[in-house]
């Protein structure tokens, strides 16, 4: 005779897996250096204006040397990304619960930030989009059209010396790919000719003002270089199992929360590109 029984408890299909590529791959966030930046944020000095500049060698007379002016305070303002969980209390251990929340977060975190930053949304500044020092360029009609505005802005205009890094949202990676001179480095980042990183995600594709882009189209933003910071591991915030109990409903309400930052050299350039390769 047949025996039937219920379903057997596994591990479910996700756990385990790498995380997608997105920006966390581009700019890999570093710990916390000190807890007091998960409030307050963090400040630091640039030097960079226009870089350098050429001049006769010869000494021409008259010709005289532009000074730039010294180290500008650039401020960055976190942002909590949080991670929740309603469950049935029977069975549901605090320890088990910490242990659900924790691998939603793992896997829920990065599109959380890459989505705040396209939008400089719940006080993380600076951002994307809604950033008043942001410049909006001329339109594009294709993506390699909107890379080469993008990379004479930033390395021609600007005269930035260092690599840049390219933000489009998801729905334009297959796009990139008929870009073909687009390579994968060492690391496994997207990059083109000029070496400019190229990070693919959950950008809202809003322009500069905040607006939406047209049919058929998104804005693709370039920035400068960035820096992730984040609470360590040790200490990301668990709501206390007792503050959390829903005693009414006979339910566990798990919380986890991690502060974020990121900062850049200046502000993002952006153009809305019609999505054709």
């Amino acid at each position: 005779m047949a025996v039937v029984n219920g379903p057997v408890y596994v591990e479910w299909p996700s756990r385990g897996a790498d995380l997608r590529y997105g920006l966390f791959t581009v700019v890999p966030p570093r710990d916390f250096t000190d807890v007091h930046m998960q409030l307050g944020g963090i400040q630091y000095e640039i030097s960079y204006d226009l870089g350098s500049r050429p001049y006769d060698v010869t000494c021409a007379t008259g010709a005289t040397k532009t000074f730039d002016a010294g180290p500008t305070t650039v401020t960055a303002a976190p942002v909590v990304i949080y991670t929740s969980m309603t469950c049935g209390s029977v069975g549901m251990t605090e320890e088990r619960a910490r242990a659900f929340v924790s691998d939603r977060a793992k896997y829920g975190e990065q599109p959380a930030v890459e989505l705040a930053f396209s939008n400089s949304a719940n006080g993380l500044a600076p951002g994307l989009a809604n950033n008043g020092a942001a410049t909006q360029l001329a339109a594009t009609a294709t993506i390699t059209a909107a890379i080469s505005v993008l990379e004479n802005w930033l390395y021609v205009t600007k005269g930035y010396g260092a690599t840049g890094i390219i933000h489009a949202p998801a729905i334009a990676e297959a796009y990139f790919r008929d870009y073909n001179s687009m390579q994968m480095d060492k690391d496994g980042v997207w990059r083109t000719p000029m070496q400019t990183a190229i990070s693919f995600g959950n950008y809202s594709g809003n322009k500069v003002n905040g607006s939406a882009p047209a049919a058929s189209a998104t804005n693709i933003y370039i920035t400068p270089q960035m820096s992730i910071s984040r609470d360590t591991d040790s200490n990301v915030f668990f709501a206390p199992y007792g503050e959390v109990f829903n005693k009414a409903g006979n339910q566990f309400l798990a919380l986890m929360e991690r502060n974020y930052i990121i900062g850049m050299d200046f502000a993002p350039a952006a153009t809305e590109a019609t999505l054709a390769p």
